[in-house]
């Protein structure tokens, strides 16, 4: 369905949402060497040894190496090699590392001093790590640290999917590797491939199933959307491993969205104890409290956590958020009584104001506290327009508008707001007009190309406004709105019905679960008769919203009656009815025909 895009909205929203960030290091801690070739190892070793307690004694820095003479023996190459690799640690040198690599694999030096140098290369996320691990694996190819280090660097640079095809080709070389295992189903998670993730971590059993396997099993299984599949793994690898903070985390959020509050706030409660992340937890736990309606116990909280004013004012924002109006004003005035306050507190005295005690006065008395000149100056008058509109004094509104746009030439938002006032208004030329002047003056902002094709759709002009969809989506390929209006009005005129399949399927994944989305893709599909995938999405399509918009329903009544479905079809039709909508008639013709 096409949505009505030209409702006034220009609503403040401030969020505390916190996330954690879960996915633990598969590197490797622990690991054993395999290596395929360890006939020069004891020769190298041994000039290794002989090389540290030298530079024990002597400071390397500064020091000029000559160039490798062809006729140095392996012991030489060995400690000259040697001396190379800890002058670069010494002086902290990444590029000397690097560029040392080709004589460290010449000298076929030993898996420990590749080791030692990549893993310091990879703490300071060294743009050489993987370079030199794959000359490092050129000499010993087998050894799975260097192979498990090489993965991690590959991932490091954005580049897992080569991380895949190096354990992969590993395993297959060494099938019984639980390392290997076990940091292809890490880089599987990485790159969203759960399903293989989850198979592979299903083969890991008795006692190679540590805690850390459970972890990614479970990372797995909540990549699937099957949390609840995931509880028993996290459950028992924080049995197993009482500290296991990142896997406590996890079930602490699993617990919090079933919802399951009380046992999400003992999970959080353990992680503040182990000082894990202390702020985000606490905000977890504020947010608990007033969920569970208990606005004492969140101040509470707050009290455990950092005396600043940006926690405190993410704290109000919560309060506000939960509409505990009294607890949210004492903090926010708190603030200002500090001095410095930002001004993000003045928007939501303000806001506070209005909805607690519709009292514009004051209101506006907190807004005018914000300068000009201050970044935030465009916000507050947005904000008293909406307050303005919302009071119902429309002119009033209106006049603020123009007044701020022309105090801010440069600001769209305020032009947009206008169109949208004056749309309300019923002064739909003049919203037109404004309209495609914006659209002038900001020929790459999709906000005002979209407010004018809707109000181009809305006036009744849908050539004009398909057009205009059509030049936003040139501009912007990946503009849902666009996808989505574009999309249904083909589908609606029954003509390019592939295109405008594929238009919807990009919108749906673009902005997933959105009902009027939803509703065209199943309306496409309806169109060119593919009528099961249609009654897949239109039933989707009614649980996404609390209230369901009477097309979707009458959508619903149409896909069913084509498959057969006289009762399902006879539902949908009553329900749209009870919406009252313009066409009831029509449908109550449609329901006696059933």
């Amino acid at each position: 369905m096409k949505r009505n895009h030209v409702a006034l909205l220009c609503a403040l929203a401030l969020t505390a949402a916190t996330s954690f960030s879960l996915l633990g290091c598969g590197g490797c801690s622990g690991a054993r060497h395999q290596a395929a070739d360890k006939s020069d190892a004891p020769v190298a070793e041994s000039a290794a040894s002989a090389a540290t307690t030298k530079a024990q004694k002597f400071d390397l820095k500064g020091v000029s190496l000559r160039p490798v003479e062809a006729e140095l023996s392996p012991n030489a190459l060995n400690t000259y090699a040697f001396l190379v690799f800890a002058q670069a640690l010494n002086n902290e040198d990444e590029n000397a590392l690097a560029a040392a690599a080709t004589l460290l694999a010449k000298a076929h030096m030993p898996v420990n001093i590749w080791l030692e140098g990549g893993v310091w290369l990879l703490s300071r996320k060294s743009q050489h790590t993987a370079a030199v691990m794959e000359q490092a694996l050129s000499v010993w190819p087998d050894d799975i640290s260097l192979n498990l280090l090489y993965a991690e660097a590959l991932m490091e640079k954005g580049t897992p999917e080569l991380g895949v095809k190096l354990m992969r080709d590993y395993l297959k070389r060494h099938p019984e590797s639980v390392d290997a295992r076990m940091e292809l189903a890490l880089l599987l998670v990485k790159s969203k491939q759960y399903p293989e993730a989850e198979k592979l971590l299903n083969s890991v059993t008795g006692k190679q199933r540590t805690p850390l396997v459970d972890y990614y099993h479970a990372r797995a299984l909540i990549g699937m959307d099957k949390p609840n599949e995931a509880v028993a793994h996290l459950q028992r690898a924080i049995k197993d491993m009482p500290d296991f903070v990142e896997a406590m985390a996890e079930l602490a959020f699993i617990y919090e969205q079933k919802p399951d509050l009380k046992a999400a706030r003992g999970m959080y409660e353990k992680l503040l104890k182990l000082n894990f992340s202390s702020q985000d937890v606490l905000l977890r736990l504020i947010n608990i409290s007033l969920r569970m309606g208990q606005p004492e116990k969140a101040l509470k909280y707050m009290q455990q956590g950092p005396d600043s004013t940006p926690f405190r004012l993410t704290v109000a924002s919560m309060f506000m958020e939960s509409r505990h109006f009294l607890q949210a004003e004492t903090l926010l005035k708190q603030i200002v009584a500090q001095g410095d306050a930002p001004m993000d507190v003045y928007l939501l005295l303000a806001e506070l104001a209005y909805d607690q005690r519709r009292d514009l006065d004051l209101a506006f008395s907190w807004l005018d506290k914000i300068p000009a000149t201050s970044k935030s100056a465009i916000r507050g008058e947005m904000l008293r327009v909406q307050l303005l509109t919302e009071a119902g004094r429309d002119a009033e509104a209106l006049a603020t508008v123009r007044r701020a746009a022309q105090a801010n030439p440069d600001s769209s938002e305020l032009v947009e707001i206008e169109v949208r006032l004056l749309a309300r208004q019923k002064q739909m030329n003049q919203a037109l007009e404004t309209a495609q002047k914006a659209a002038k003056r900001w020929p790459n902002n999709a906000e005002v190309f979209f407010l004018l094709g809707s109000l181009q759709d809305e006036t009744g002009d849908k050539k004009a406004a398909f057009k205009t969809m059509e030049q936003l989506l040139a501009l912007h390929p990946d503009n849902y709105q666009a996808l989505n209006y574009v999309g249904y009005t083909l589908a609606e005129e029954n003509r390019d019905l592939d295109r405008a399949m594929t238009l919807l399927v990009r919108a749906n994944e673009i902005a997933p679960n959105m009902s009027y989305i939803v509703d065209s893709l199943a309306w496409a599909y309806y169109k060119a008769g593919k009528i099961d995938d249609a009654l897949k999405e239109i039933r989707r399509a009614v649980t996404l919203d609390e209230h369901t918009d009477a097309s979707i329903w009458e959508h619903y009544g149409d896909i069913a009656a084509r498959a057969g479905l006289k009762d399902e079809a006879r539902t949908a039709y009553q329900k749209a009815m009870e919406l009252k909508p313009d066409n009831a008639e029509a449908l109550r013709q449609r329901l006696s025909n059933l």
